[in-house]
């Protein structure tokens, strides 16, 4: 299976925006989980999140970007200047995305006042809304805006949905391995937490209900993940051009689901990519009988006794970005031979793989992440060390 060398990367999550005190958070066994910081959603099903604390800087692009598109294009140059690289014909951009979505802290005061059969429209709130508001709402902007900044005019294509990370990884690692491009430039973004998505989350019993600390995946009272988000980005080149941190492999899949793709999907993938031994970073949708499947499916391949790790459980669900941060989290942790503990796991339930109660020491030189999402979105990546 084609795989590409990765030589920098770059990210914002809820643990932080450093790589390597975010992997020390990890390792700690932090939970970014905490009452929705972003707006007041106690009138909500799910009042938790995993927010992001950075700020962004003021820039032009706000016009057309909001925070997390900021976010995305500032990962996406400090990836580049920590691998050393400049934009140019050969540097192609791949960008993961979670899809359109109207923003309802935009249209609800522009809604609010409307009479019954549109009368006088405009005065009632229409002109509340920003003369670029369709503009804003394009999923190709960030990557749009990114190319133009950066210099990167290879090729590249802007991916949607909730395995849109493993989407661009795929598609970057093809196009290396054809020459399409020399270095390829991979952003994922993506958040979970703002009112057009939580109202979907909940409609459907994917997250956890209420303000109470919730049970973590693959905990035996798990009743759904904590929504979250992040931007993140990773620079590749071909294997043994160079100097690397890791090397990584990326495919996805969708089987029409209306909710979260089917266990046996993720089956699927693992079967594909994975091999014995490897450590697994599991999807964390904390619920139960889809947690059991899923480390089946996984131990399958992998052995019984495989490591089980979720990086999701300490960062909230985070969609589309899912994909690029586990491939640098997994990087730098088997780059440490450590393993972190699924972040506030009290009693395991039972089935095949290790979740892991505790940070320990590794040997282990490969690992799988797994992330699964609507509508019946998997993808899954593997990182081993060069």
């Amino acid at each position: 299976m084609l795989k590409a060398a990765i030589i920098g990367s770059a990210w914002r999550t809820p643990l932080g925006s450093n790589v390597g005190e975010v992997v020390d958070r990890l390792l700690a066994g932090e939970r970014a989980a905490a009452v929705n910081a972003r707006f007041d959603a106690s009138a909500y099903t799910c009042q938790l999140a995993a927010a992001m604390t950075q700020s962004v800087a003021p820039s032009r692009n706000a016009r057309f970007l909001r925070r997390m598109g900021l976010h995305a294009v500032a990962v996406a140059a400090e990836a580049l200047d920590s691998a050393g690289i400049k934009g140019s014909d050969r540097v192609g951009l791949f960008f993961g995305y979670g899809g359109l979505r109207a923003h309802w802290d935009d249209l609800m005061p522009a809604f609010e006042r409307q009479e019954a059969g549109g009368a006088n429209a405009w005065n009632c709130g229409l002109d509340l809304l920003h003369p670029f508001w369709m503009l804003q709402h394009l999923s190709n902007n960030a990557h749009a805006i990114a190319a133009q900044e950066l210099g990167a005019r290879g090729e590249g294509a802007t991916y949607g949905g909730a395995n849109a990370g493993a989407q661009a990884l795929g598609a970057a690692i093809r196009a290396l391995a054809a020459g399409a491009v020399d270095v390829a430039l991979v952003v994922g973004y993506d958040s979970l937490i703002e009112p057009e998505t939580l109202v979907e989350l909940a409609a459907r019993g994917a997250c956890v209900a209420g303000a109470a600390s919730p049970a973590t995946p693959y905990d035996i009272n798990a009743a759904g993940f904590v929504p979250g988000e992040a931007a993140a980005a990773l620079v590749l080149q071909r294997p043994g051009e160079g100097e690397c941190i890791a090397c990584v492999q990326a495919q996805d899949a969708a089987d029409g689901e209306k909710g979260e793709a089917l266990a046996g999907t993720l089956a699927r993938l693992v079967r594909a990519v994975a091999q014995p031994g490897d450590v697994v970073d599991g999807a964390g949708l904390a619920r139960p009988e889809y947690d059991a499947q899923e480390r089946l499916a996984a131990a399958q391949v992998t052995g019984d006794d495989a490591a089980l790790c979720c990086i999701m459980s300490a960062m909230g669900q985070i969609g589309a970005a899912s994909s690029v941060v586990q491939t640098i989290a997994l990087a730098e942790l088997l780059r440490r031979r450590m393993l972190p503990p699924i972040a506030g796991l009290q009693r395991a339930a039972g089935g095949p793989l290790r979740p892991l109660m505790q940070a320990e020491a590794t040997t282990a030189r490969s690992a799988i992440g797994l992330c699964a999402g609507a509508p019946g979105l998997a993808g899954i990546i593997r990182v081993e060390l060069a």
